[in-house]
C-alpha cells in the first residue's frame, strides 16, 4: 500500500467516511484492522469489497501451499 493510499484512508477514517461506499460511519460500528491507515469501514462487506483483490491473491497462495503439502 503506497503512502498516498494510507494518507487517503487515514483522512477518511478521521472523517468517519467509508472508503468503499462513501457512507458516514457511526463511531460504534467502525470495522477494520485497528489501524486507521488500513481503512475504517461501515461493514464487513465493504471491507471485503475494498480488499477483494488482495484477499483473492492470499487465498491462491494458501491453496498452492496446501496443494504442495498434500503432494509432499
Amino acid at each position: 500500500m503506497g503512502e498516498s493510499e494510507k494518507e487517503y484512508l487515514l483522512d477518511l477514517a478521521n472523517a468517519n467516511i467509508c472508503p468503499n461506499c462513501g457512507k458516514a460511519i457511526p463511531d460504534s460500528t467502525r470495522i477494520g484492522t485497528g489501524k486507521k491507515t488500513d481503512g475504517v469501514f461501515c461493514s464487513l462487506d465493504c471491507l471485503a469489497q475494498y480488499h477483494e483483490t488482495e484477499l483473492i491473491e492470499r487465498a491462491k497462495k494458501v491453496s498452492a501451499l496446501a496443494q504442495r503439502h498434500r503432494t509432499s
